[in-house]
């Protein structure tokens, strides 16, 4: 884990999602929505969606148009904190494993290994995401 990344998390990941980047992770359309909820595409530990299972070429479009959304907020609010981008990134996939993955939701850790969230069980998060939150 690199100082900046520990900075990020020690000022609270809630402070990310209220600069704007939930915003960007909301701006979906309903085939992006469909593609979440069935765990075809899911939220990684990096801050990005991810493919579970391979896309068509329109759903593929239509996630890394967000991907570029969200990366355009964590280059904005990382300029500002003087952190990196990639940093940025993994601060908000904390706050989002934790708040945006629900019941039978796909995510992505660390590992590389997707995992479909089971019943109310906490998704795990990665070792440098604060415990609370």
């Amino acid at each position: 884990m690199t100082k900046n990344r520990k900075i990020i998390i020690g000022l609270g990941v809630a402070l990310v999602l209220t600069a704007g980047v939930a915003g960007v992770a909301r701006a979906q359309s309903g085939a992006v929505s469909a593609a979440l909820a069935s765990g075809d595409v899911g939220e990684q530990a990096d801050g990005y969606l991810g493919f579970r299972n391979p896309p068509s070429a329109a759903l593929k479009a239509e996630v890394d148009a967000i991907n570029i959304k969200r990366r355009a907020a964590y280059t904005d609010l990382a300029a500002k904190r003087g952190v990196s981008v990639s940093d940025m990134a993994a601060a908000t996939g904390c706050q989002t494993l934790t708040s945006k993955v629900g019941p039978g939701r796909a995510y992505r850790l660390t590992d590389g290994v997707w995992r479909v969230r089971e019943g109310s069980a906490p998704v795990p998060k990665p070792d440098y995401c604060p415990s609370v939150g």
